[in-house]
């Protein structure tokens, strides 16, 4: 950290003080015309944090921290604005003390490094610029270090892969003397300025550098300085592969011998402590002509049952302590954990499982890749054994054909052979708190690695279940366990496996239907889809299949038909009050009390409080309105009742044939234009619209409905298209709080991935034309029936 520098300067009155110059200077808006104002509908500005921050990190010397007015624009409060050597950093929606705690980091790493750096990643969402500054000539390039260590004699290990990091950590203690080790997360490497800051700093002391990367030489940014910087300094520069191959770009990109970058690579590729020690040693007599003596690569089992309490486990210690009359769910997770100690998010995620009910047998791989007669040697350990998996692992089985048309392969047949659900289960690389305050929820990588490629396995995509928190970048990111979304996947695992285990005779399916503008005539309207016959022939496939279904109707519009002749939520053809189906308020008060405190906010603050017996009544002006309706706020319908109820119960448009219900889905609002609000973002779902999801999932005995699973019927609904992140929702997220544990099978078009992608990312639901690329969802396939017919 550079040196205090003060400045003697002559005030008006003739006399001379001292004062002393900072680096920095951090004004946040607090009470100004939006930042701070709750009472005008914004968020609250964590005020207080910035002050604590600023004195426990004693920053007063170095940082002057303002408390000010309005800053900056109002659409973007709260507002903080940050000056450091001369560079202006704005800060937008500051709305939390983590985002507070986050800027004051970002300030601590830029006086430790002694410069300006641009904001990490934890802060990108949230930085804009409020200048022109990017259009004016660039900073100049930053002179060399003047220092460089000589004779230096250590080794860093750059790496993609964090449980290097960690693995290292663990090593450490192992180490012989003379070998000095530093490492580095190059995830928290983004730009070249950072690439020189580690050159002068961190890597000055190091002879040897390996690289271990996870993509192309391209993906470390500055990575041609550090690669110029060692052949001007003498030093050794080995650049391996995470994934095991021998790169040509990675043969040319380093500066040794390529048997050095074999050797290299089958250390790291193995894993474990014990390798990286010998791969230290081995580099080091190598290059600096030490004798610590090493020993070859040590093979580490590349698939194998885990359990906590045993090293070397095998299947029969896990049968022993399992128990027979329970399901089983298989969670499937990277051996690179297990040999980095980095396994408390799978520890989790087995107690979350054997909570519900489930026998939980955790299963590690280097890789789905690895076949053995065809098939992924982990699922060996699978099959036959489990009824439903979670997966943690990223990346797709198959291959994906980038740019072109990914053609269904063998990882299609594999699947249709195990029979069973795929979860996935998301091990985040983000940090929690990026992730609790970003509206898109997962970022790019995350999305596409953990979310997009699996999908072409047909893996059903659940939620996060542990992020990346980093105590600093020599250390690694250990994956902490998120307990409540992990509590999520194990109750949608335990719906699945129940579901697979209940005879057809005792389940019962809700089938929801399209409801598009409200209106009777385009109940289950869809592109290129005749809903009444597919549903007609989705029911008697399932009637033959000893499903208790009862009596159907000789043709779909006489099904259709009787399901109108019941009303619907159509102010022209309104519901027949002695045929609604209805659940008490009390019943709904009872679960809605105990929505995340965010999400009843919002619905109350725009429909208003309900009670257990009386209407729930809109205010006559939410302050919220303008901000969520934009201009459709100025039309909203003042009414003096609730529709679609009395004061003691929610009415909804649906007809039973036993153990199957055929419903209308309740619209997103009232007294708007139905068509206006189909997809608005940030408009809550009303209190009758959330009551029909708790009636679905509702046991019978306590005033519900009871279904085992979910059917959408028809083009896209609305639930999807609730507010709430985009991918990798959190329980305030309206899609995942209404479906809660229920599955949801979604027939829909694959020539509209769009949509599709939306029902099936927001509602975690298994989308698409049932075909034979539907095999990830095994006996699921004994819920749908048969094909939907595409008239």
């Amino acid at each position: 950290m550079s040196a205090m520098h003060r400045q003697r300067v002559t005030r008006s009155d003739g006399r001379a003080v001292n004062i002393v110059q900072r680096r920095a200077h951090l004004s946040y808006c607090f009470n100004g015309c939006c930042c701070g104002r709750t009472d005008r509908g914004y968020a609250e500005a964590p005020a207080e944090v910035y002050k604590e921050e600023w004195l426990r990190r004693k920053m007063r010397n170095n940082v002057h921290l303002t408390k000010a007015g309005c800053l900056g624009p109002c659409v973007l409060a709260n507002v903080a604005s940050l000056v450091f050597d001369g560079r202006s950093v704005w800060f937008h929606s500051v709305n939390s003390p983590w985002v507070v705690r986050q800027i004051f980091e970002y300030i601590e790493t830029m006086l430790k490094a002694d410069r300006y750096l641009p904001p990490p990643e934890e802060l990108i969402e949230h930085v804009f610029n409020f200048y022109d500054w990017d259009a004016r000539p660039a900073v100049p390039a930053l002179a060399p270090a003047a220092n460089v260590i000589q004779n230096a004699q250590g080794i860093a290990l750059l790496t993609h892969a964090d449980t290097d990091l960690l693995t290292l950590q663990t090593a450490r203690a192992s180490l012989p003397d003379g070998i000095d080790v530093v490492g580095y997360s190059l995830n928290a490497l983004r730009n070249e300025d950072q690439m020189q800051a580690l050159i002068d700093g961190s890597l000055s002391g190091s002879r040897i550098i390996v690289l271990r990367l996870h993509g192309p030489v391209t993906s470390v940014a500055g990575f041609p300085i550090l690669r110029t910087m060692c052949l001007e300094r003498d030093k050794f520069l080995v650049v391996a592969s995470g994934t095991g191959e021998l790169i040509p770009e990675f043969l040319q990109a380093s500066n040794v011998e390529p048997d050095v970058i074999a050797s290299v690579t089958a250390y790291l590729g193995n894993g474990g402590a014990g390798n990286l020690i010998e791969c230290f040693k081995f580099l080091s007599d190598r290059f600096l002509l030490t004798g610590h003596g090493h020993v070859p690569p040590s093979v580490q089992q590349e698939h194998g049952v885990y359990l906590p309490e045993m090293e070397h486990a095998e299947y029969a210690d896990w049968l022993r302590q399992a128990d027979p009359q329970k399901p089983t769910a298989a969670v499937l997770f990277y051996r690179a954990h297990l040999l980095s100690g980095n396994t408390a998010f799978v520890n989790a995620l087995a107690d979350a499982l054997e909570s519900r009910g489930l026998n939980a047998l955790c299963v590690f791989t280097s890789s789905l890749k690895t076949l053995q007669d065809g098939i992924p040697a982990v699922l060996r350990l699978i099959q036959g054994r489990a009824n439903v998996i979670v997966a943690t692992l990223s990346f797709a089985m198959g291959n994906v054909n980038t740019g072109d048309v990914t053609i269904a392969g063998d990882n299609v047949s594999v699947l249709e052979q195990l029979g069973l659900p795929i979860i996935q289960a998301i091990p985040s690389g983000m940090s929690r708190g990026t992730w609790e305050i970003s509206r898109r929820g997962l970022n790019a990588l995350d999305t596409a690695i953990n979310v997009a490629l699996p999908e072409f396995d047909g893996r059903l995509i659940s939620v996060p279940v542990s992020f990346k928190e980093r105590a600093s970048t020599d250390s690694g990111d250990l994956y902490i366990p998120h307990e409540e979304r992990i509590d999520r996947v194990a109750g949608i695992a335990a719906s699945l496996a129940r579901l697979q285990r209940l005879p057809n005779r005792d389940k019962r399916l809700a089938f929801v239907l399209t409801n598009s503008s409200s209106k009777a005539a385009q109940v289950g309207n869809a592109v290129g889809l005749d809903t009444p016959a597919s549903l007609l022939n989705l029911l008697r496939a399932m009637k033959g299949r000893s499903y208790s279904i009862g009596e159907l109707p000789d043709s779909s519009d006489a099904l259709i038909h009787d399901l109108l002749s019941r009303g619907s939520y159509d102010d022209a053809h309104p519901l027949d009050v002695e045929r609604v189906h209805r659940y008490s308020r009390s019943a709904y008060n009872r679960q809605f009390v105990k929505y995340p405190e965010t999400a009843r906010k919002k619905m109350m603050d725009f429909w208003g409080s309900p009670a257990e017996y009386g209407y729930t009544l809109r205010t006559s002006r939410s302050k919220t309105d303008k901000k969520i309706l934009g201009a459709l706020a100025s039309q909203i319908a003042v009414t003096d009742s609730e529709p679609w109820t009395d004061q003691e119960d929610y009415w909804f448009a649906a007809m039973s044939v036993n153990n199957a219900l055929v419903a209308l889905q309740p619209p997103r609002g009232y007294g708007l234009n139905p068509d206006a609000i189909y997809h608005t973002p940030d408009l809550p779902p009303t209190h009758h619209y959330a009551a029909f999801y708790q009636w679905l999932s509702t046991p019978v005995a306590e005033g519900g409905w009871g279904a085992d699973a979910i059917v959408h019927v028809g083009k896209h609904g609305t639930l999807e298209w609730l507010p709430g992140k985009s991918v990798g929702l959190s329980s305030e997220c309206f899609p995942d709080l209404l479906l809660q544990n229920l599955p949801l099978i979604y027939p829909f078009i694959i020539n509209d991935p769009g949509e599709g992608s939306q029902a099936k990312r927001r509602a975690r639901c298994y989308r698409g034309p049932f075909d034979a690329s539907d095999d990830a969802c095994g006996d699921l396939r004994s819920a749908r029936g048969s094909k939907p017919t595409r008239q």
